[in-house]
C-alpha cells in the first residue's frame, strides 16, 4: 500500500476521473460533436483531450519520451470509445505511479515546449488540476444542454448534491435581544 504524497495524488486522480466518467455517462451521444461556440472543443474533444494529454505527460514524465500519439481519437468517437480511452489513460498513469519513489518528486522535469522548471511533484499535481479544469468546462457544457452535472468532487448517486441542499442554519441557544 502506497502512503504519502504519491498515494494522495493517486487518490485524487482516481476520484476525479470517476466523476469525469459520470459526466461522460450523462453526455447524450447526439451531443458529442456539440460545443457552445465555434472554436471551442466539443464534448468528445474535451474527453479525448483529457486522455491524450495525460498519456503525453505520463510518457514524458516517466522518461519514455515527449511524443504524441498519431491519430489519437482524431475523429469522432462514441461514448464507449471515450470511456475506454479515459480508463486506459488512467490505468497507465496509476501503473506508472506505482514505480515513482517519494525521492523522485523533487526532481526537475523539463518539458521541451514549456519554459518552466517544475518538479515531478508539480507536474503530477498539474495532471490533477488539468482534470479539474476540463471537468469544470464539461459541467458547463452539460448545464447548457439542460443536464445536471455530477457533484464535482465525489461520485455520488444521481440526484445527490450536497452543494445544492437547502441551507439550514444551526440551531442557536440562548435568547436574542
Amino acid at each position: 500500500m502506497q502512503v504519502g504524497e504519491i498515494a494522495t495524488v493517486r487518490e485524487h486522480l482516481l476520484r476525479f476521473r470517476a466523476v469525469t466518467l459520470q459526466s461522460l455517462e450523462r453526455t447524450p451521444s447526439d451531443k458529442l460533436s456539440w460545443s457552445p461556440s465555434p472554436g471551442l472543443m466539443t464534448f468528445a474533444g474535451q474527453y479525448a483531450h483529457l486522455a491524450n494529454v495525460e498519456r503525453l505527460y505520463v510518457r514524458g514524465l516517466s522518461g519514455a519520451g515527449w511524443h504524441t500519439e498519431a491519430n489519437a481519437l482524431d475523429g469522432p468517437a462514441g461514448i464507449d470509445q471515450l470511456r475506454a480511452d479515459l480508463m486506459d489513460a488512467r490505468a497507465i498513469t496509476t501503473t506508472w505511479l506505482d514505480t515513482v519513489s517519494a525521492a523522485a518528486l523533487d526532481g526537475i522535469v523539463v518539458v521541451p515546449w514549456l519554459p518552466v522548471q517544475w518538479t515531478l511533484r508539480s507536474w503530477l499535481w498539474y495532471l490533477v488540476e488539468h482534470e479539474m479544469h476540463h471537468k469544470g468546462q464539461i459541467s458547463l457544457y452539460l448545464h447548457m444542454c439542460g443536464i445536471e452535472a455530477p457533484f464535482f468532487a465525489f461520485v455520488l448517486p444521481p440526484g445527490v448534491r450536497p452543494d445544492k441542499r437547502p441551507f439550514v442554519p444551526a440551531s442557536t441557544t440562548g435568547t436574542s435581544a
